[in-house]
Parts: C-alpha cells; sequence; structure tokens
C-alpha cells in the first residue's frame, strides 16, 4: 500500500511540474517571417459549418495559455450541451453587448447561444479564467501584417508590418487619404439585450433582422447581406493578418470571434492563420456600433480574439481563450522621417496641359470643385438657414456606424479650415447661392488631357511662357501634404548627341490643393515656331521634397523608402501623363487645338516668280500677228500666292492662286507691265513647311500695258500666257480664311 502511495505522490510531483513549466515565447521560439507572409499562406475560407482538423489526437503537452485576457474552462468530464439556466458565461467576452456579423459559416447556432440558448456551458457549470488584464507580448504577436487593398491595386501592399533592422515592424504607408470601401451591404445581429438607446433606434433598420420575443431563443432569423456598392477606383479596404499563438493552438476550435472596443464583433471558423477587413475612422469617436465591420483608429487601439467552441471543449477541458490584440497606430507623428502618405493615382482627364497668348486666371473647373464641408472662398458670405423649430441642427458625429469618414478630415489644426465658415454669420439671412463655374464655349480650344494623345500649339505661348500644366479632380482637395511630380519637356524632332533635347533644366513640381499648377518657363533656346515636342509628367517618389506616394509606386519602392541607400531617384520615377506637341503656326485663328480639330489652314505669303520660257498665247488677236509668240528669260515678277496648308502635316495643296505682276522684254525696244490672275504649283523643291520654292508652270489671264521706245506706245491690252517658272518663296502663315478667325485671341480654360 505504501508502495502505491509512493507511486501516486510522484505522478502528482511531475504532472505538477509540467503544469507550473513556463512556455516559451514565440518571438523566440519560431523565427521572424516576412511581413504579412503568414495571412499570405492562410487556406482559404472553409465553407459554412466547416470546422479545423476535427478528431485530432490530444496533444502530448498541455496548451499553455499564458498572456491571454480570460480562459473559459468547463467541468471534467463535460461531453454535450447543459438544460439551459442563463447562469452560465458568455460565448465570447460581452457577446450580448455588442452587434455581431458571421461570415463564412452558420450563424444560426452562434447568434442562438449568444441569445441564452443551448450550448456547453448554458448550464452555469463552465468557469471564466482572467488572465493578463493589459498588454502582452503574446497577445501582440498575433497582429502579423496590415494591407492595404484597392480596385486598381492588383496585389495587397503592406502598410505595416515590415521588419527593420532591429526586429521592429514599421509603418510604411499612413493610408488616411484614400477613400473608405462601404460595408452597408453586411448584415449584423444586434445586441440581444437593447443597452442603448442606438440599439433601439435601428430595430428594423435594413441590414438588421428583426429582435425576436425575448423568451424565444431558438428562433434565429438567418442574416443575409444586400448587395454591395461597387467600390469607387480609389476606395482601399484594410485587412489585418493575423496567426493564432503557436503554443496556445488548439485543433478542435471551432470559431473566431474579433471584436473591436466600439462594440462591432465579427465571427468566422476557426484557423491559426486568418485575415480580418477593418475600417479606419479617421476622425470623431466610434460612432454607433453596428457590427458591419470593426473600427481601427489613426493613433491605434486594441481588438480581442477569442477562440471559442460551441458544444464540446477544444482540448481537456478549454472552452474559449481570448487574447488582447495592440492595433498599431495608423500615422507616424513621432519619426523625424514619418511614413508617407498614400494617395490615389491621377484619372486620365485629372492632368490637363493649357495655352493661351496672354496670362489667363484659371477659371473653375466643374469637375475639381472641392468636396462639402471644405473652406469657403473668400469674401463675404451669408448665414445658413435656421432649421425648423428655430434652433440650429446638432452636428452628427463623423465616422459613425455604416458612413465612412470623408478621407483627409483628420482632426487637428486644420480641422476649422475644413468646416468652418469664412466670416460671421447674421441670423435671418438665406445662404448665397452656389458659385457656378462658366460654361465653357464648345468651339473654343480648352485645356486638353494629358492621356498619351496630341496637341497643337502655335509657338507664341510657348515662347511667351503661357502654357502650363494643371492638377484638377476631386481627389486634389484630400492632398493635405506635398505630391513630388517630376516635369519633362523634349524636342524630338531634332537630336543632340543621340537623344532628344531637354528644354526644361528644372521640372521638379510640387503641387498642394493651394498651387497644382506648373507653368512652362518660356522658350527660346533649342526651338523655333516649328517644332515637335513631347511634354512628360512623372511620379517622384523618392523626391526628398514629396511626403505624399501614388498607389502604383508604393509596393515598388517600398523597401527602397526605408532603406539607408535609397538608390537613384530619376529611377524610380514612373511615366502618368504624356502628350506629342505640334508646334506650328495656326494661321491665326487659335493658338491652341487638338490634333483632330487642327485641319488646314488658308495662307497667304509673297512670291518671286522668274520665267524661263514663255508661251504668249495672244495680247489682241484682232490686231496682231502672229498670235503665239515666244520669249526664253524674259520676265520676273512679284505675286501675292494664297494657298490651303496643312500645319501639321507640313503639306500645302499642290496648286495655289496667285495674284502679281511681271515686267516683260518683248523685243524691238518694246516693255510690257503685266497684271495677271493664275494658278502655280506648289510642290517645294528645296527645304519643307513654309519653303515654297518650287519649279512648274504658271498660267494666267490679266492685262499687259506696252510700251516702244521706236514708235508710239501701244496701250492696255488684254493678255493670255504659259510659262514655265521659277518661284522663290517663305510663307509664314498669320491670316485665317475662316468665319472665325480671331487673329490671336483665346477663349480656353
Amino acid at each position: 500500500m505504501s508502495a502505491r502511495r509512493s507511486a501516486m505522490f510522484l505522478s502528482a510531483v511531475a504532472l505538477a511540474a509540467a503544469l507550473a513549466a513556463p512556455a516559451a515565447a514565440p518571438a523566440q521560439d519560431e523565427p521572424d517571417t516576412d511581413a504579412g507572409a503568414a495571412e499570405e499562406a492562410a487556406p482559404a475560407a472553409a465553407p459554412a459549418g466547416a470546422r479545423s482538423a476535427t478528431g485530432a489526437p490530444p496533444m502530448a503537452v498541455p496548451a499553455d495559455f499564458g498572456g491571454s485576457l480570460q480562459v473559459v474552462r468547463a467541468p471534467a468530464g463535460t461531453a454535450g450541451a447543459a438544460a439551459a439556466s442563463g447562469g452560465g458565461p458568455e460565448i465570447f467576452p460581452d457577446a450580448r453587448r455588442v452587434w455581431m456579423s458571421v461570415r463564412d459559416t452558420d450563424p444560426v447556432p452562434i447568434e442562438a447561444a449568444r441569445r441564452g440558448g443551448r450550448w456547453l456551458c448554458s448550464g452555469g457549470g463552465c468557469a471564466a479564467q482572467t488572465g493578463d488584464p493589459g498588454q502582452s507580448p503574446i497577445g501582440d504577436q498575433i497582429l502579423r501584417s496590415i494591407k492595404l487593398q484597392t480596385p486598381t491595386l492588383p496585389l495587397p501592399l503592406t502598410v505595416w508590418g515590415r521588419l527593420s533592422e532591429d526586429g521592429q515592424r514599421l509603418l510604411d504607408f499612413d493610408p488616411v487619404l484614400l477613400g473608405r470601401r462601404s460595408y452597408r451591404h453586411v448584415c449584423a445581429y444586434r445586441p440581444v439585450a437593447p443597452i442603448a438607446d442606438a440599439a433601439r433606434s435601428l430595430a428594423g433598420a435594413p441590414g438588421v433582422p428583426a429582435a425576436p420575443p425575448r423568451g424565444d431563443v431558438d428562433r434565429v432569423d438567418v442574416c443575409r447581406d444586400g448587395r454591395p456598392e461597387p467600390p469607387p477606383p480609389d476606395a482601399g479596404e484594410l485587412t489585418l493578418g493575423m496567426q493564432w499563438p503557436k503554443q496556445s493552438e488548439m485543433a478542435d476550435f471551432h470559431y473566431l470571434a474579433i471584436v473591436d472596443s466600439c462594440g462591432n464583433a465579427r465571427v468566422q471558423p476557426f484557423q491559426r492563420t486568418f485575415t480580418v477587413p477593418v475600417l479606419e475612422v479617421a476622425s470623431g469617436g466610434c460612432g454607433r456600433p453596428d457590427g458591419k465591420v470593426l473600427r481601427v483608429f489613426p493613433g491605434g487601439g486594441w481588438l480581442r480574439v477569442t477562440a471559442f467552441n460551441l458544444h464540446e471543449p477544444a482540448a481537456g477541458n478549454v472552452v474559449n481563450a481570448t487574447y488582447r490584440v495592440t492595433i498599431p497606430p495608423l500615422e507616424n507623428l513621432v519619426e523625424s522621417n514619418p511614413a508617407r502618405l498614400l494617395f490615389p493615382d491621377p484619372l486620365a482627364d485629372d492632368l490637363k496641359v493649357d495655352c493661351g497668348p496672354t496670362p489667363i486666371a484659371p477659371r473653375a473647373d466643374p469637375g475639381s470643385a472641392p468636396p462639402p464641408g471644405s473652406a469657403r472662398p473668400p469674401g463675404p458670405t451669408g448665414p445658413a438657414a435656421a432649421p425648423p423649430g428655430g434652433r440650429a441642427a446638432a452636428g452628427k458625429p463623423r465616422g459613425g456606424a455604416g458612413t465612412p469618414p470623408p478621407a483627409g478630415a483628420r482632426q487637428g489644426p486644420g480641422a476649422a479650415a475644413q468646416g468652418g465658415p469664412a466670416g460671421p454669420v447674421q441670423a435671418g439671412l438665406p445662404p448665397p447661392p452656389p458659385r457656378r463655374a462658366p460654361d465653357a464655349d464648345p468651339s473654343r480650344p480648352g485645356p486638353q488631357p494629358l492621356a498619351h494623345g496630341a496637341v497643337v500649339i502655335s509657338p507664341t505661348p510657348l515662347r511667351l511662357g503661357n502654357c502650363r500644366i494643371r492638377l484638377t479632380g476631386q481627389t486634389k482637395h484630400r492632398l493635405v501634404a506635398p505630391l513630388a511630380l517630376h516635369v519633362s519637356l523634349t524636342r524630338t524632332d531634332q537630336l543632340r548627341g543621340g537623344a532628344p533635347i531637354e528644354l526644361l533644366q528644372d521640372g521638379t513640381w510640387i503641387v498642394t490643393p493651394s498651387s497644382a499648377e506648373f507653368p512652362l518657363p518660356p522658350l527660346a533656346e533649342d526651338f523655333d515656331g516649328d517644332a515637335r515636342l513631347r511634354l512628360a509628367v512623372h511620379s517622384d517618389p523618392m523626391s526628398p521634397q514629396g511626403k505624399v506616394v501614388l498607389l502604383s509606386d508604393a509596393g515598388r519602392v517600398a523597401s527602397s523608402l526605408r532603406s539607408t541607400d535609397p538608390g537613384d531617384p530619376e529611377r524610380a520615377r514612373r511615366l502618368v501623363g504624356s502628350v506629342a506637341i505640334h508646334s506650328v503656326p495656326l494661321c491665326g485663328e487659335d493658338n491652341f487645338e487638338t490634333l483632330e480639330a487642327a485641319g488646314t489652314c488658308f495662307r497667304a505669303y509673297l512670291t518671286v516668280p522668274a520665267m524661263l520660257a514663255t508661251l504668249q498665247i495672244t495680247r489682241a488677236p484682232w490686231v496682231e500677228k502672229p498670235l503665239v509668240t515666244r520669249s526664253v528669260l524674259s520676265a520676273v515678277g512679284v505675286a501675292l500666292a494664297i494657298d490651303r496648308y496643312d500645319p501639321v502635316e507640313r503639306r500645302a495643296f499642290p496648286v495655289a492662286a496667285q495674284l502679281g505682276g511681271f515686267v516683260q522684254t518683248l523685243g524691238e525696244g518694246r516693255v510690257g507691265l503685266l497684271g495677271y490672275v493664275g494658278i502655280a504649283p506648289t510642290v517645294p523643291i528645296l527645304g519643307s513647311g513654309g519653303n515654297t520654292t518650287s519649279f512648274g508652270f504658271l498660267a494666267g489671264i490679266g492685262l499687259e500695258y506696252i510700251t516702244n521706245e521706236a514708235g508710239p506706245d501701244e496701250g492696255l491690252k488684254p493678255a493670255a500666257f504659259l510659262s514655265a517658272v521659277v518661284q522663290v518663296g517663305q510663307a509664314a502663315p498669320q491670316v485665317s480664311a475662316s468665319r472665325s478667325a480671331s487673329f490671336g485671341t483665346y477663349a480656353g480654360d
């Protein structure tokens, strides 16, 4: 008997030593993986009702829940659900006080247990053991990465989770300037017991099932999602990548519940690595909870992650385990080189080039009107109309449930400038009407987008420096930090050293909401009136003057931004927009046209025709004989030529009309002065463009006055001729023959 007691005593001592052994911290036991590798390797979400690895063999070493916030244990030998008595703990902390959405599994048993229905601990036999109430390293290591996904981003972008040189995870990008994805379609279960007016006021609201009678806990309506709204291109979705602690992993946990500090919960099947979508509330407090999506804040916060079962313990007698997970700040206000802000890429029509003969005040662009809530324009402002009842309307909390706050509306010194009135308000007066942008004249040229097309610009605005690039669009008003772009203007029809000629010495463009224009400097050197140019705008994410990175550049330059040797900034640039410019005279009609609208125009120029041979058909057939005479190199004249010219193609119509005169030597002491109207070819034989030196035939009719040194003058006679001529001239188109000729004026935006 004594031997048996001794064996039992030794077994008890060994078991106590095993239970008292400290758990190894995962940060030291398992090597650090790449940021986000855990959630990237996570398997696909399990279908509804699925569970993970059922029937797994019992663990040889008891699981360690060190650092947990709470562990719920069932009595030894518990195998099924007990009778409902309402005295047991909740299935996860504060289950009756939060709004809950259930994803990828059957929500009926979870919601029924939350209302007090049958589950493992509903009989009151389970006990909740409180662990570490505060922050714990084991719980914080559950969060492995924070990623961002947008409709225009091919792969998720890691904004937090990359390891620094000392092993600390860093915030690489601040996503506050992006739009917010809508989660209004998500259906959620409201709290069982309405503890606030918010819960009562939302009863029967869209996406919220009706509350059953309090005594009917077994009838649960399935909460079905509505149709999601199509996300805009700049809508960002933040996703938390998490990994359950390795030392407390249980193969038989069925569910995971993730609860934020605002009263919202998300329940999904248990997986060791999993992802959770969240919404960053950029301003205000939590707002009204709705359970549709979890909330995180720029200043950081925390989540509770609970692995739990409903009808059988995971291993031994463990029913659920809860960890507190710290969410890092999504803004960096401490470091001298803080994380750069992400900004959506400009659309094809947001970057525009605009030109005119004289400096023009920019006209309000309907597509770039400031969003509601921004500062009013300077000047006297009228008061707002009083609401019904004579009291001022109370401001609604920003960032409330189901209504994502406006991007960039972060609280701070600039908050008053964004939402406050510009001047004193007098009661009883109606608000001023909104300022309407003047209608653009569709017949006049206006700003053209840098959408990799082509435009035609007269040389005058480029020589005077009256061209500029503008960034328009709604997203520009979110830009609370400088965005660095680079502008290049190269001449492509001439080369220097085998490369195009760069016409801009400094193309750095720092964009802010109040300064979103880049004036092109006056062009003089390496520029003439007939040139081919390429205007291009590149992003410059590595510029030290910029604090904003475009979405398309973030994944490519993320490692360089944190590196001690960032590399060549020029290699990090990316083409955002470009346009080919044909700089040609436009006959004085317009200074700025699209390539399709430029067309051809009439031009007038002086030319000097020299007759190589003239076939004089007649001067006065009823008087003179013979009717046909011939002379070689006997005449030279001056004529005004008019033809139709295409400045883009640098090609004229092959025949021009002429109005001019000749001085002819007719022989036998006679000299003729011939005024004529004729036609002649314009096919150049030397040069191109404005060069009109040509060889061909000139035919015309007119009047000729003939003088005679030997006898009396013959007087004025009609004449017709056909001559082989060489014409020398240089056209400089300045006059337009269209009905809407403006002679250098400009009415563009």
